[in-house]
């Protein structure tokens, strides 16, 4: 079903399309016009999470699917002590109260917040993390109002104890590759590292295969639990995927499978950003191995039974070398340095990957 990829090929001009940052892991992400980043991320991006209060889980929408309900967004303010603030909202049948935490807490407020040592993500990572333990009063708030804190709201949401973690200051070492064995990169709160990468492409390829088993009667070609009408159109939103940057222009599907190493460069000729170019470089360090969490639906928060995760395994296996059973889509990267990304900047390949991709 899907084609093999020979290269170099030709690419048309590409662009960055989308640029998403997710301020709380598996809460709502925020489309952004540009960000900054860093070699361990956009700016803000995964820079909280929710942990289980008893074990110190790191929770995902993989078990709670209604995370992908509470936005959060960051409100920058040069003014503030603070730098600004994370504004956290639910749905309003929710009846959890908005609250606000400072985007950098000062030292007095970190010196009153505990340190949880041991976050554990996927039973394999420990990061370590502040319990956000005070929200930022409202304005319109009495005299001597106490407000919850985010871990009480939080709590409620969630039907269980849980607290809001900040990423503490320890270093987080990502996890090495197939292809780099002693990467040493590190990260916040992402699954596995800083980046992760896509082509619209490459989504209107699943999209049109959704659609083609959808349509399809033949037994043969049936899937398990799929909706028919649901997904007739096989529309399945990037968001889903949960991606930081996106790409346009490449004309193929999965192109970035093959991108080893790809320079971004303003799309503005009167940019001012005289960042280096090792500093623009974003190495594809491995392919995004999938889960059911592409399957929750990011307006209504309830999960799929087929899609799109059975059908990526029909087409979008055997393409890690580690883990040859899981179906991918997208790139992990790192980067070099520090700078910023615009949606239309130009996307450059540096570097081809070899055999079956990165």
């Amino acid at each position: 079903m899907e084609r093999e990829l020979t290269v170099p090929f030709d690419v048309g001009d590409v662009r960055v399309s989308k640029i998403l940052m997710h301020p709380i892991k598996s809460c709502r992400g925020t489309s952004l016009q540009e960000a900054r980043y860093t070699p361990e991320g956009l700016e803000n991006d995964r820079k909280w999470c929710i942990i289980e209060a008893e074990s110190h889980a790191v929770i995902t929408a993989r078990e709670v699917s209604k995370m992908v309900l509470i936005t959060p967004r960051v409100e920058p303010d040069a003014g503030s002590p603070y730098g600004g603030r994370l504004v956290v909202s639910f749905p309003e049948d929710s009846d959890c109260e908005t609250f606000s935490v400072p985007l950098y807490p000062t030292a007095d407020m970190l010196a009153d917040w505990p340190i949880i040592e041991d976050c554990r993500m996927f039973g394999k990572y420990l990061v370590e993390g502040y319990v956000v333990s005070s929200a930022l009063p409202k304005a319109d708030a009495g005299a001597g109002a106490r407000a919850r804190t985010p871990s009480e709201v939080l709590s409620d949401y969630f039907g269980r104890a849980v607290h809001l973690v900040m990423k503490g200051p320890r270093a987080r070492v990502c996890p090495p590759t197939a292809a780099f064995p002693a990467l040493r990169e590190t990260a916040m709160f992402q699954d596995g590292y800083p980046f992760l990468v896509a082509g619209e492409e490459s989504l209107g390829e699943v999209r049109r295969v959704v659609s083609a088993y959808a349509r399809d009667e033949d037994p043969r070609a049936r899937i398990g639990g799929i909706d028919r009408e649901r997904w007739r159109d096989g529309g399945v939103e990037i968001e889903r995927f949960r991606p930081n940057i996106v790409f346009k222009g490449s004309g193929v599907p999965f192109a970035e499978d093959m991108w080893r190493q790809i320079r971004i460069h303003p799309g503005n000729a009167d940019s001012e950003d005289d960042a280096p170019a090792e500093a623009r470089t974003f190495t594809l360090v491995s392919k995004c191995t999938r889960c059911l969490l592409p399957n929750v639906d990011i307006t209504t928060g309830t999960r799929d039974a087929a899609v799109p995760y059975k059908v990526l395994l029909k087409f979008r296996k055997n393409k890690d070398p580690n883990q040859k059973s899981k179906a991918c889509f997208g790139c992990n990267a790192v980067v070099g340095g520090s700078g910023v990304v615009h949606v239309g900047d130009r996307v450059e390949v540096v570097e081809w990957a070899s055999g079956s991709g990165v």
